[in-house]
């Protein structure tokens, strides 16, 4: 199945943002999955999602084991995959895209070396200890627990300012540029759902427009790292002191790195079942909250659902269109550039390309 493409229309006057077009092609892939049985659902989902596939597959079978009223030993190893796909995209966009956008050195030979680390993990041929020494030495300079005793922007200033590792960088950079700042309107962050609690959030809203452009309380939410941590002390100086929430945001992600690595981060896969028939799973991806719900009629699947994080951060009225709407910049290179940093930091699962329109 292609999986579409999202276009971010930026409606330039020459001297500020006057509104955001979002567009997107990708298709309710969910719709493909009435009429099938649970064992083709489990077995067509991981092929759907080129991005975060272990998570996606994960979901639809917890979903489905919720509906069924079944358990199953292999929740774990779910669990233990996913923490480590979650590792692997924050690698990924911390070592290689980041500091291409940037312009700093990537660190493309350590990330291959972690990334195949971190498959082995996943698949439960190594222990997660074995990653976990080397990103501390690597990446942190001390131990995970260390690291989650900075509680403020100067500390972590001061700490990405002495190390050398690519992550450190990329936030120092992020740092140093005035085009990630803006203050002028506060994160409507999305709570970290468990799916018990996601079922009853969304109670009377599963269907096609749901999913297309999901909301919260009647109006769109972001979700990703900043929104699991959203009670950190850290990022709540970083955030009230840098006005930039693009680096809040990726310091989240180095923050939920140092969770996961450290073994404090909380279950990010859990499912829920309001009914007979009828399951609802939650992931905790890199990129933000993935909700799957499914309802069965018998041994075949009636109604499917999957609200991903794009269709949350990219919603035409979500995070995107609300930091843009209104940015002061007569430089059209400038303003493209502010906005692939905006687009970055919120991560879509999807190709997509910033479009400066005049």
């Amino acid at each position: 199945m292609d999986a579409g493409k999202l276009t971010l229309g930026v409606v330039w006057d020459g001297e500020s943002v006057v509104a955001t077009e979002i567009t997107s092609t990708r298709p309710m892939a969910a719709q493909v999955l009435k009429g099938k049985t649970p064992t083709q659902v489990v077995q067509i989902v991981p092929l759907l999602f080129s991005v975060c596939g272990r998570a996606q597959g994960a979901a639809a079978s917890v979903a489905l084991l919720a509906a069924m009223r079944e358990e199953s030993p292999a929740v774990a190893a779910m669990e233990r995959s996913i923490v480590c796909e979650a590792l692997q995209e924050h690698l990924w966009r911390m070592m290689l895209d980041w500091p291409d956008l940037l312009g700093i050195p990537q660190d493309d030979k350590q990330f291959a070396r972690w990334f195949a680390m971190l498959r082995s993990i996943g698949m439960g041929e190594a222990e997660l200890a074995g990653f976990r020494h080397e990103f501390e030495r690597d990446a942190l300079g001390m131990t995970t627990a260390e690291w989650r005793k900075m509680t403020t922007y100067a500390g972590v200033q001061a700490w990405w300012r002495k190390s050398e590792s690519v992550l450190a960088r990329v936030l120092s950079k992020l740092d140093g540029l005035q085009q990630s700042r803006n203050t002028r309107n506060e994160a409507r962050l999305l709570p970290a759902w468990s799916a018990a609690e996601a079922l009853q959030a969304c109670t009377g809203k599963w269907d096609v427009r749901f999913a297309a452009r999901p909301e919260w309380l009647g109006a769109a939410a972001e979700t990703g790292a900043w929104s699991y941590h959203a009670d950190s002390p850290l990022l709540r100086d970083v955030w009230q002191q840098s006005g930039s929430k693009a680096l809040t945001r990726v310091l989240a992600r180095l923050l939920d790195m140092v969770e996961l690595a450290g073994g404090t981060a909380a279950p990010r896969l859990s499912m829920a079942s309001p009914a007979a028939d009828e399951g609802v799973a939650a992931v905790r991806t890199a990129r933000g909250l993935l909700l799957h719900r499914v309802r069965l009629d018998g041994d075949m699947v009636a109604d499917y659902q999957i609200i991903a994080p794009t269709e949350w951060n990219f919603h035409p009225a979500g995070s995107f269109a609300q930091d843009l709407c209104g940015l002061a910049e007569h430089d059209g290179g400038l303003l493209e550039f502010r906005a692939q940093i905006e687009v970055m930091s919120l991560d879509p699962c999807v190709v997509y390309e910033v479009e400066i329109r005049g």
